[in-house]
């Protein structure tokens, strides 16, 4: 972990319809997942807002697991609900990097807050 860096990490998340409408009616929610080798870790959940979009706060500790000890850049994706059921998995973004380090001073560079989408849910 960088210099300078909590180990606690937010990510917001936002999703629309293809009217580019925010999915905002409360019956949405979207959990965070960590592509793994073995077992993809589950990094967190929340119910999307009046604006479409969610965060969440994710560990440092939640990011390392037994296929992956020490990792640090997770390929996350989203696995999208709305009342319970499946309505979207989105692809994976490797490698995010939640902790980017000045190559001189070697401290975190800014915010520790990474944003995705919005994705175009078709409902």
């Amino acid at each position: 972990m960088s210099n300078g860096s909590s180990g606690l990490f937010r990510l917001i998340v936002s999703f629309t319809n293809t009217n580019g409408s925010p999915l905002s009616d409360g019956s949405w929610s979207v959990k965070v997942r960590d592509k793994d080798p073995l077992f993809d870790g589950n990094l967190g959940e929340a119910k999307l807002d009046v604006n479409g979009s969610a965060g969440i706060f994710i560990s440092v500790a939640d990011i390392s697991s037994i296929d992956s000890p020490g990792e640090r850049t997770p390929d996350i994706y989203f696995i999208l609900y709305q009342n319970g059921n499946k309505m979207l998995t989105t692809d994976v973004v490797k490698n995010v990097d939640f902790e980017i380090a000045d190559p001189v001073t070697g401290r975190a560079t800014g915010s520790m807050t990474k944003e995705f989408g919005p994705y175009v849910v078709a409902n």
